[in-house]
């Protein structure tokens, strides 16, 4: 009786033990995935660049999503890996503290709810920046907080198709103190200096 239980909890332990294996197999360090012109980018990491007041009431936030870790480098982030790929969105919102939930249109008019500019960028570096902007689409926000949950789709200025997905943290960065928005925010030039050269 007694070899029995101790067969019967070496077996939960290791049951137990592989499914725990198995979950941290799965997870790795992939939060998501960008599909361009049906290539699968596996997404890593991302940032969220508070820009602050646009004007009136209307707050800019910049998404980053790469498939690079994002590390430091004199007080910039910066991703990890030599090359890398990812999307870029300049989002509009009148939430002042965080990007709000909902769906962000991409137009010509800043206002909520909305991006005027976006780009891909594909098997790039720092030194040679392969941007690819986009001219239609959405970036919809489904958790914001300590972890986020995006959606986007559209298409680029090349009639390319893209698609994807992310699900976790993003590295918070605060610019707001950089721009003086308030005498006319279109003759502003919102000049980013981490990923975009």
């Amino acid at each position: 009786m007694k070899n029995l239980k101790q067969i019967i909890l070496l077996l939960t332990v290791s049951v137990m033990s592989f499914s725990c294996g198995s979950d941290d197999d799965g997870n790795s360090n992939d939060n998501g995935v960008l599909i361009y012109g049906g290539t699968e980018y596996q997404l890593k990491a991302g940032m969220i660049q508070d820009y602050g007041e646009y004007y009136d009431g209307l707050y800019n936030f910049d998404i980053y999503l790469v498939t690079s870790d994002i590390v430091e480098s004199d007080g910039e982030p910066i991703p990890e890996d030599s090359e890398f790929s990812g999307v870029y969105f300049e989002l509009f919102t009148s939430n002042p503290s965080d990007l709000a939930e909902g769906t962000y249109a991409f137009g010509d008019n800043v206002e909520v709810n909305s991006y005027t500019y976006a780009n891909l960028f594909i098997d790039s570096s720092i030194e040679d920046y392969n941007g690819i902007s986009i001219n239609s689409g959405t970036f919809t926000v489904l958790e914001n907080g300590s972890t986020y949950e995006f959606s986007f789709q559209g298409t680029s200025t090349d009639g390319t198709s893209f698609s994807g997905s992310y699900t976790g943290s993003l590295g918070t960065y605060d610019y707001s103190d950089e721009f003086d928005r308030s005498a006319n925010a279109s003759a502003v030039e919102t000049n980013r200096t981490s990923l975009r050269k």
